[in-house]
């Protein structure tokens, strides 16, 4: 099954129509008037057909259970676009028939599709922790197998499909890790390595139809005051290093795979309970950000991640982080976020997807995916969790349906 969804369209708070599967509202607005070069603005974001596949099953649970309403909140995700993943080398191969099938849509529809895509296999990723380690080992030729075998090739597919868009989220958690987590080893060893990848990445990602959006962690980790002046420092270095080749670098997004709100008018009791961090949410992160990224040179533009976003007060520590029990879908993606400097709440992880397995047998375990907060059993990261997505789906706000 097929769905898309036109950005201008989506309301904050209102849940989406089942009548059609594109949600569109082509009305100006403040945001539209403000925003004018949002590569959001007046597209049809495209909603990949393997996520919507894995949802069969959970439509398929639903009914067996005779829970009309749970198969009816599974269908609107299959309509919602969440971010194709390309967590290995292979998962290239995976790239081009939905390109093909996006490129398909848009001939059909006489509508502009956007492909949104997150590249994410730097050598040693995911150096703070175990869930998501990457394939490529650091050592002598690891950039340059991360360089020609991974981001040559999409940058190909890329030009290959040039009359599509491309919303492209950068290697996420790999930066912030420098910032807070240098104390490690693997981050320590990995830092040259990241910060090269990520400027290469940047420097080839240049195509007119591209809007490239680095990861800056979130709100409980970079929006803490004493880490935006280090990390907006660390960005600008890497900036530099991907020389000219940078305007397509449009902003930063928050949240990917996250729990935080993005503007939410009370605190989460993981931020204290002054709030101890005045930057409670992604919105306020974002705001104090931004002086310190004008007086780096950076671009101020973000989005951040709602997927999995709509219930708060259910973590009992900010690190927690796997699969949280109790977490619910959030506000769907849209454009309306009320901040010209906000491009779109978005969806980056699918939800479904587990963060990481629970099974302490695995190379893979991390001890976060068996802490209080986490949802046991659960499977390797990035594997279809049935269960999880079930009560995604009934803990929605606003509701699916």
């Amino acid at each position: 099954m097929r769905g898309l969804l036109t950005y201008a369209a989506a309301s904050l708070l209102a849940a989406p129509t089942l009548a059609s599967p594109l949600l569109s509202t082509r009305s100006g607005n403040n945001q539209d008037r403000c925003n004018h070069d949002n590569p959001f603005k007046d597209v049809t974001v495209y909603a990949n057909y393997r996520y919507s596949t894995k949802l069969r099953q959970t439509i398929a649970a639903f009914e067996a259970k005779g829970d009309a309403a749970g198969a009816a909140g599974a269908r609107v995700l299959q309509k919602t676009p969440t971010f194709l993943w390309l967590s290995s080398i292979y998962d290239i191969a995976y790239l081009e028939p939905q390109l093909l099938d996006a490129k398909a849509d848009q001939a059909a529809n006489w509508e502009q599709r956007a492909v949104p895509l997150v590249i994410y296999n730097l050598p040693g990723r995911d150096c703070a922790a175990l869930a998501s380690s990457g394939e490529i080992p650091l050592g002598p030729n690891a950039l340059n197998i991360y360089k020609t075998e991974y981001i040559d090739p999409i940058v190909a597919m890329i030009r290959k499909y040039g009359g599509l868009r491309y919303i492209i989220v950068l290697e996420p958690d790999s930066l912030a890790n420098l910032v807070t987590n240098m104390h490690i080893p693997a981050c320590a060893q990995a830092a040259g390595i990241y910060k090269a990848g990520v400027a290469y990445a940047i420097s080839q990602l240049q195509d007119k139809n591209v809007a490239v959006y680095l990861d800056i962690g979130h709100s409980n980790w970079l929006g803490w005051p004493a880490n935006l002046q280090p990390a907006a420092k660390l960005f600008a270095e890497v900036k530099m290093w991907a020389g000219q080749r940078t305007n397509k670098f449009r902003g930063f997004v928050s949240n990917v795979s996250g729990y935080n709100a993005y503007n939410s008018t009370t605190a989460d009791p993981i931020y204290g309970l002054g709030p101890d961090n005045s930057n409670w949410n992604e919105w306020r992160f974002f705001k104090s950000f931004t002086p310190y990224l004008i007086n780096n040179g950076l671009p101020t533009k973000f989005i951040v991640d709602q997927g999995r976003a709509g219930v708060s007060g259910i973590r009992s520590e900010g690190a927690f982080w796997c699969n949280i029990d109790g977490a619910g879908i959030g506000t769907r993606p849209t454009t309306k976020t009320n901040d010209c400097n906000v491009d779109a709440i978005v969806w980056v992880k699918p939800p479904g997807e587990s963060d990481g397995t629970s099974d302490m047998s695995s190379p893979r375990f991390d001890a976060t995916c068996r802490g209080p907060d986490a949802f046991v059993p659960s499977p390797e990261a990035g594997d279809w969790h049935e269960e999880y997505i079930e009560m995604l789906i009934k803990n929605a706000n606003p509701p699916l349906v």
